[in-house]
């Protein structure tokens, strides 16, 4: 039994190694995002707790299983979604019996997209179960469609489902990561994820092909239904409060130390555990710890299986939902968090379109292959998959690490967005190339679409992690409106990049039109030199709107 009694915050963290660095936190580090990483060794950010239900304090398995439940959940839902470029081909012969054009019939890929998209705006540890259900529903209805709206309708709203888990995923898995580890554990995730998307895309044409396709949704709705378990039983809330301060953020002049003391060493035993903080901060100062704090099983609950089946921790505070999406419209007038929806509008959109595409390239002359091995030229994303992780997991992470060992210590967000420069170039290349493979197949190989998949796919991974990363480490109070930005914004820009990408083409040709994407490309990926020379700027003076009137 663990005693509500409060003791001074300064008991739980006794054993720290404790750096104070006044002259630091007044001057280099009032800028919101420049923060001090390392001094000798690297400092916790946000500031250890000595709460074991804080979710930075669980266990490194269960961190792990968490990443795998949630990475199974995205990819279930994306494989039914962007995995259905591979099968376009078996629905071709009877939605043009039935008066379909071929610019119709691709909606089938871009409006579940746009749905993605919406469906992002909602997402947290209880809407994961829910989304599950809705998935098995709508895979059913998909299945059993007799004709093409229908089919449409139940994309979407499959598309809805699936949404969820693009803002959710990245949120959960920064929520249980310290900043020096968030690219790796989102790398891992998106490893894991792409992989299994990638296995599950590349046999969707043979399985369609052995089962048909209305049971390879059926297929789909079965392992919603698993996923529905896994999430009920191994994805605990991980929403925790933590004031300012344990970003190095300075406090408001009107709060005091007292504050966050009463903040820090409120026990986990009342309705307000995810408000517990083992630290605490002065007004201005505050503690940088190199050291994490042992658990302190006296002044907090322990992490049990009851307490990580909680749907959620204290009250709903239905006001905090009203001012996130208020800060979502705030936060996308800043000049960097709108370059960072762009290019990951732009990349989704071009993606979008290859999968759209590619499929009818590979199966007409002269390739001529047959449509249950269209999928698989989705087999490059595996390798797409093991070429990221080192470059923007773990490469991202010992690069702030140097950076900071260079600055004195200090980190900088824009040294995320170093890892840029070679995806963006990757993804011109691959963009201009795949719009003259197709607009001159009898010149090229069919590899140039394999390449195309996965090149360009890796140009959208990059822009996605680094882009995240980099507006987490900026703006750490407002991760949430900023994944609501990137992951569903995005959505919404990639369904009008891709939308008429089959008038597009007639227009102006396949080489025309994904010639154009290239540029767009370049283009974007050039606007993150300005980015990264005057972002300090940007943040000094966004910083200011970024904070809660409480702060």
């Amino acid at each position: 039994m663990y005693d509500t009694k409060l003791k001074p915050a300064a008991d739980h963290v006794e054993d720290l190694d404790i750096v104070k660095d006044d002259d630091v936190l007044q001057g280099e580090v009032e800028v919101m995002g420049t923060v001090k990483l390392t001094h000798g060794k690297i400092i916790y950010i946000p500031t250890p707790t000595a709460d074991p239900q804080d979710p930075l304090n669980m266990s490194l398995w269960q961190k792990y299983v968490v990443l795998i439940v949630i990475s199974i959940f995205s990819c279930l839902g994306l494989s039914l979604i962007s995995g259905f470029g591979g099968l376009l081909g078996f629905y071709i012969p009877d939605y043009t019996a039935a008066g379909k054009g071929y610019a119709d019939i691709t909606h089938l890929m871009t409006y579940p997209t746009l749905f993605m998209g919406i469906g992002n705006l909602f997402g947290c540890r209880s809407h994961t179960p829910s989304a599950a259900v809705i998935m098995i529903l709508a895979a059913g209805v998909a299945a059993g469609a007799k004709n093409f709206e229908w089919h449409l309708a139940a994309r979407m709203v499959l598309g809805l489902a699936a949404g969820q888990s693009e803002a959710l995923v990245p949120m959960i898995t920064q929520e249980v990561f310290f900043l020096h580890e968030r690219s790796r554990g989102l790398m891992i995730q998106q490893t894991i994820q792409v992989i299994l998307t990638a296995i599950w895309t590349v046999f969707a044409g043979p399985i369609a092909g052995a089962i048909t396709p209305q049971w390879w949704y059926g297929l789909g709705a079965v392992l919603a239904g698993v996923q529905f378990l896994l999430a009920v039983f191994f994805v605990p809330e991980t929403k925790y409060y933590r004031p300012k301060s344990s970003f190095q953020e300075s406090t408001s002049p009107n709060k005091t130390a007292d504050d966050d003391n009463h903040a820090a060493t409120r026990p986990s035993s009342d309705n307000h555990s995810s408000r517990d903080m083992g630290t605490t901060a002065a007004a201005v100062v505050s503690m940088m710890c190199t050291e994490r704090p042992p658990l302190d099983y006296v002044n907090f609950a322990p992490r049990t299986w009851r307490s990580d089946m909680r749907l959620w921790i204290g009250d709903i505070e239905w006001r905090k939902g009203w001012e996130a999406f208020y800060q979502t419209f705030e936060l996308v007038l800043y000049p960097n968090v709108f370059w960072a929806l762009c290019i990951n509008g732009l990349t989704l959109g071009v993606n979008v379109a290859i999968g759209t595409t590619y499929g009818n390239i590979v199966t007409s002359p002269p390739y001529n292959w047959p449509q249950t091995s269209a999928s698989y030229v989705n087999i490059g994303q595996i390798a797409t998959a093991l070429l990221a992780l080192p470059l923007f997991g773990h490469g991202s992470d010992g690069l702030i690490r140097w950076f900071s060992h260079r600055r004195g210590g200090m980190h900088e967000p824009e040294t995320r967005l170093v890892p840029l420069i070679f995806p963006m170039m990757v993804g011109v290349f691959t963009a201009v190339l795949y719009g003259q493979g197709a607009a001159h197949p009898e010149r090229y190989h069919w590899f140039v679409y394999v390449w195309g998949v996965a090149a360009y796919y890796f140009c959208f991974v990059g822009a996605n992690i680094v882009a995240i990363t980099y507006l987490l480490d900026s703006y750490p109070t407002r991760a949430g409106p900023l994944l609501i930005i990137i992951c569903a914004f995005r959505g919404i820009i990639s369904f009008g990049v891709s939308y008429g990408i089959t008038p597009f083409i007639e227009t102006t040709g396949w080489d025309g039109a994904f010639g154009a994407f290239g540029a767009m490309t370049a283009f974007f990926g050039l606007m993150g030199i300005p980015i990264y020379a005057w972002g300090k700027q940007i943040r000094q003076f966004t910083g200011r709107f970024a904070k809660d009137k409480s702060d």
